[in-house]
């Protein structure tokens, strides 16, 4: 099957990370996530004309029509709403998350589940985070599941993808947040920590947690108490209600 060079370069954006990251583009679906990107839209494929195409011209931005079995071919979903767009990454850096004052971010240490990945972010834009830190072996932040997950707020806050963890926190500490570790051996639940001024959570991997040499630095370490018969919370159920926590205290 024949494909224009627009439609050949999002199908490769959609499978390979190699490609998303020396493109620097990466592709959303559906009118929501289309809406989102805004500025950031190069280009929509699309195999029927739903008002998210027409919205986009009126833009000025280029818009392809693609036959249906086409469209099939590079839709990532099981029921495509008929329109994606490639999209240019998105440029910040850690200055970006702490510009404001009192900044609380979190950290997202070796996170592998997109679906987690993408449900931080959402709850960390949900919550006022100032930022969302992605350490290096972290799931990619382009992964369709994650775009997914996040339903829109990787556009809303600056997402910074960052280096070893143990290095990054130590920056964290020389800029003057205090680091607070979510961790099944924390001596202190989660309510007792003081999470105002400028703060860092850190979530740690699904299985692994978070290693020692990080907790080392943290601060804080917190647990999350579970009287109940469960073994644990999944990271983004913990993010989220530490997160929610420091929303309260801040308030």
């Amino acid at each position: 099957m024949e494909l224009i060079p627009e439609a050949r370069l999002a199908l490769s954006l959609l499978e390979k990370r190699k490609t998303r990251e020396k493109e620097g583009k990466f592709v959303v679906e559906g009118e929501k996530l289309i809406y989102e990107a805004g500025e950031n839209l190069l280009y929509l494929l699309y195999e029927r004309k739903l008002p998210v195409v027409a919205w986009a011209e009126g833009k000025g931005i280029p818009a392809y029509k693609v036959s249906k079995k086409v469209f099939a071919l590079i839709t990532s979903v099981e029921t495509p709403q008929g329109v994606l767009a490639v999209v240019k990454k998105l440029e910040v850096g850690l200055k970006d998350a702490l510009k404001g004052p009192d900044p609380l971010i979190i950290g997202c240490i070796e996170i592998q589940d997109p679906g987690n990945l993408g449900t931080i972010i959402r709850s960390a834009d949900a919550a006022g985070a100032a930022g969302v830190l992605l350490s290096k072996g972290t799931v990619d932040l382009y992964n369709q599941k994650v775009i997914r997950s996040s339903m829109g707020s990787i556009f809303h806050l600056p997402i910074i993808e960052m280096g070893e963890a143990e290095e990054e926190a130590k920056k964290l500490k020389v800029k003057g947040l205090k680091l607070i570790a979510a961790d099944p051996a924390g001596r202190k639940e989660y309510w007792a920590a003081d999470y105002r001024g400028a703060a860092a959570i850190l979530i740690g991997n699904e299985g692994a947690g978070l290693s020692n040499s990080v907790l080392k630095i943290c601060d804080e370490v917190v647990n999350i108490p579970m009287p109940g018969k469960a073994e644990s919370l999944n990271a983004a159920m913990a993010a989220s209600i530490i997160l929610y926590e420091a929303l309260r205290q801040r308030w």
